[in-house]
């Protein structure tokens, strides 16, 4: 029964959204997520809760990472929901607001219990889109400008992921991939990964949205924006790479040195702000940056990925908790009729463990990433995460001072916020005392004690001096890049609009000397150029002239024609996975006909081929079939279908290595959808439920693979290779015959 809590999970938000709509039902928003908290800690791991009939075949799931990510994304959006029902509790567009709040709820929990590529698209697509209804909110100039720029950054992303989701798929042939199906992904397709999923984390230069949206939006819209929502870019990347199975030496060198642009980047931008909402957002920034460089690492280094994928994740949670605490806390800074004193406590606890501050969480998650910095062949990146340390320091100095000088608008009904809050902070307290070790409580009291010295220090000069200070103060706006990008836009169209009336000014002389030129040839009908023209001796000569330059077009473009040879001296360059069919005569041997995708044909097409000698049955696990002496590229491999003899596909197995000449065997066949249909129909014919019969690879043709190899003792990878074709064969054809 707690299988349908992972459906319940996304589900329930999804029919709360348009009930929320009802003035009456303003509290909807303060339970949205109870079902996705219940599912994470009920739910047992390695469930799998399999959903054929949606979309091409879904897959519901809880693995450890996927747990940790409910349960601290569950956690936020119910601290958010509570705050965001009695705020806006009877002001207006408060069902607007709620509905697509609890929108963007479901879409993050969908994509966080969905292991498969569309799960994961769907719930991306609906949470971002979403979004931006809860960024312009409010209607005002800056809201609009916030949402047109996030609108933009996040269509490109979709589009960008939606493009790398497709190419996974195509790769691995199926929508559920295993890290070991992920090995090979081309360039492309882990560039546009990167690219599509970096715009959500809020990586340089694609963060342009993040500081613009966060002070736009309402405050616990802040929250899960920057709490959870950024955080679905790193378990995208921990899902859809081979982390922990290949080594990418290139591509984690550039993750990381995006990583430390990212990190050093936001944090000298956001001690510049005024707004507290806005030092956040380039906190954000300045953490991801810091994730950003571990993913790096670990891409790197293999080796890394069972401690580093732990330490990213729980890295993730920490900073989802204080840093939705802290977006929170403004609000209640600002409106709540709370003792404010106690509120500003509470910010000062939230703002060290986001520091990083012994005996906090932010000093169990640094000392869980030590072993990756350790293991670095970096050897500048410790002391470069050190100098980050004391700049964060810095930066929540800053926003404690910007949050002490902010006027309080005090209104009463936040007295169920403030509760929820005040769990918020308790459960950021235990975090060390509960997931962290002793050993790890002392971690970056040098740092973060350096950062607070000087955080002291630049406080007392600026109360004595405060105009030293006053010419950096907001000194580059939020969306920093975006102003750069605007001047150089500029710029641009105003050589574009001198080019344009230069080309104008050409346009028209070029114009009128043509018309002139027209006139004096075309104007009068009895013209002596005319007369020329109609003379027989120049008509014929024009005529022979095209005539002569047509038939050498034609002769220039003629195809070649090959003659006939017994035995063609040609070698076929192929592909590790491309399949051709081959018909040889009995009589002659001629140039084989090469075909891009295997085709089935009839059993009369191929009667001249002997069929492929049958592999000795063994007891050795994943052997090769036949060595390369009788590997005979004229001889393809015949599959058939166990109902059907006569629908055969014809396969090439041996081909001829263009590097040394000599025949080698393919492990496996090109997939397509006529070679996974016979997959399909041989399964099922042994009594293997592969689910329908309609050539895709969804997850239950995966298990029915899986099945049938345990049961031949061979390990069970659920690929479609050669070696399962013949085992396949040889079984279906050992079934006794129903008269």
């Amino acid at each position: 029964m707690n299988d349908w809590l992972l459906i319940l999970a996304w589900v329930w938000p999804l029919l709360l959204a348009p009930l929320v709509l009802r003035a009456r039902l303003w509290w909807l928003p303060a339970i949205g997520a109870l079902p996705a908290l219940a599912a994470a800690l009920l739910v047992p791991l390695g469930t799998r809760l399999e959903l054929p009939w949606l979309f091409l075949g879904t897959t519901l799931g809880l693995d450890q990472i996927s747990r940790i990510y409910l349960i601290f994304t569950s956690i936020l959006w119910l601290a958010a929901g509570i705050y965001a029902a009695f705020s806006f509790r009877g002001k207006r567009y408060a069902g607007r607001f709620g509905f697509f709040f609890l929108l963007a709820m479901a879409g993050n929990l969908w994509l966080i219990v969905g292991q498969d590529l569309l799960s994961f698209y769907a719930g991306f697509a609906i949470m971002g889109l979403s979004s931006y209804g809860l960024v312009i909110h409010d209607g005002k100039t800056m809201a609009l400008r916030a949402g047109k720029v996030y609108l933009v950054m996040a269509l490109l992303g979709e589009v960008t992921l939606f493009a790398a989701l497709v190419l996974v798929a195509s790769h691995t042939g199926t929508i559920l991939p295993e890290p070991e199906q992920l090995v090979g992904l081309d360039n492309l397709t882990i560039a546009l990964l990167i690219l599509g999923l970096g715009i959500k984390a809020g990586m340089v230069p694609l963060h342009l949205w993040l500081p613009l949206a966060h002070p736009a939006a309402p405050i616990a819209a802040s929250a899960v924006l920057s709490g959870t929502m950024i955080k679905v870019a790193i378990l995208g990347w921990l899902r859809f790479l081979p982390l922990g199975v290949v080594a990418l030496a290139d591509w984690g060198a550039w993750l990381t040195g995006a990583g430390l642009l990212t990190l050093f980047f936001a944090l000298p931008i956001g001690m510049m702000q005024s707004d507290p909402k806005v030092v956040l957002a380039y906190s954000s920034i300045s953490k991801m940056g810091l994730l950003i460089v571990l993913l790096g690492l670990i891409l790197t280094e293999p080796t890394l990925a069972p401690v580093g994928i732990v330490a990213i994740t729980l890295y993730a949670a920490h900073h989802a908790l204080a840093k939705g605490g802290l977006f929170l806390g403004v609000g209640l800074r600002k409106y709540a009729a709370l003792p404010q004193p106690l509120v500003l406590a509470g910010l000062v606890l939230l703002a060290l463990a986001l520091a990083g501050a012994p005996l906090t969480s932010g000093a169990v998650a640094k000392y869980g990433i030590k072993p990756l910095m350790a293991e670095a062949d970096w050897g500048a990146l410790s002391m470069a995460v050190a100098v980050s340390t004391v700049a964060t320091t810095l930066l929540m100095a800053r926003f404690l001072w910007v949050s002490a000088r902010t006027e309080p608008h005090p209104e009463t009904g936040y007295t169920w916020p403030g509760a929820a809050w005040a769990v918020l902070i308790t459960l950021v307290v235990l975090f060390p005392f509960v997931l962290g070790r002793p050993a790890a409580w002392p971690t970056n009291a040098a740092t973060v004690g350096a950062g607070i010295g000087i955080a002291v220090a630049v406080m007392a000069v600026a109360r004595r001096r405060p105009a030293l200070a006053d010419p950096l103060i907001d000194r580059i706006p939020p969306g920093d890049l975006l102003g750069v990008v605007n001047r150089t836009l500029l710029i641009l169209a105003g050589y574009g609009r001198i080019i344009l009336r230069a080309g104008a000014g050409l346009y028209r002389r070029t114009a009128a000397y043509l018309t002139t030129r027209f006139d004096m040839l075309f104007a009068t009908p009895t013209s002596d150029a005319e007369q020329r023209l109609r003379q027989w001796p120049v008509a014929g000569a024009l005529w022979l002239t095209i005539s002569a330059l047509l038939l050498v077009a034609v002769l220039a473009g003629a195809p070649e024609v090959l003659q006939p040879q017994t035995r063609p001296d040609v070698e076929i360059a192929m592909t590790d996975h491309l399949a051709r069919d081959v018909a040889p005569s009995a009589e002659t041997e001629s140039l084989p006909e090469l075909v891009l995708e295997p085709e089935v044909v009839s059993a009369e097409s191929i009667e001249t081929l002997e069929p492929p000698p049958e592999p000795a049955a063994t007891g050795v696990v994943e052997t090769r079939a036949t060595p390369s002496a009788v590997c005979d590229p004229q001889t393809p491999f015949i599959f058939t279908s166990p109902d059907d003899p006569d629908t055969r596909l014809v396969l090439q197995r041996c081909v001829r290595d263009t590097a040394t000449g000599e025949p080698r065997l393919l492990d496996a066949p090109v997939l397509t959808n006529a070679l996974v249909l016979l997959v399909q129909r041989n399964l099922g014919t042994l009594g293997f439920d592969s689910g329908p019969l309609d050539g895709l690879i969804g997850p239950r043709t995966r298990d029915a693979i899986r099945a049938f190899q345990t049961e031949q003792g061979i390990r069970s990878s659920g690929a479609i290779g050669f070696d399962l074709l013949e085992r396949l064969q040889r079984a279906t054809s050992d079934q006794p015959t129903v008269p």
